[in-house]
């Protein structure tokens, strides 16, 4: 059997999280059980990758200022490095803004 590739189980993924939600506010209990159970594990799921993303990015700057041969190429490299980090940042923030406000 073919691997499914990781886009696709991502999208399998959220839509089977959309079917279990629909269903379980379908039966008696289930809205109970999804806010006792189910919601505590999403919570935390999404702290733990909050946690991890600020250290991840910065390890991996930190790495590529490491591999440099030349360090008079820091400066350059760095700058440039911490705008495309912050322009991106930014677009990334802007752009989940308008997308829950239109939702």
């Amino acid at each position: 059997m073919k691997k499914l590739p990781l886009h696709l189980k991502i999208l399998l993924g959220m839509f089977l999280g959309v079917l279990f939600g629909i269903i379980m506010m379908q039966l008696q209990g289930g809205k109970d059980f999804t806010l006792n159970w189910i919601k505590p594990l999403g919570t935390i799921f999404v702290n733990l990758l909050k946690l991890i993303a600020i250290p991840l990015i910065i390890a991996s700057l930190l790495k590529g200022i490491s591999d440099l041969k030349d360090i008079s190429k820091f400066a350059k490299i760095g700058g440039r490095s911490i705008l495309i980090y912050i322009g991106t940042t930014v677009v990334a923030i802007s752009f989940g803004l308008v997308i829950v406000n239109l939702i």
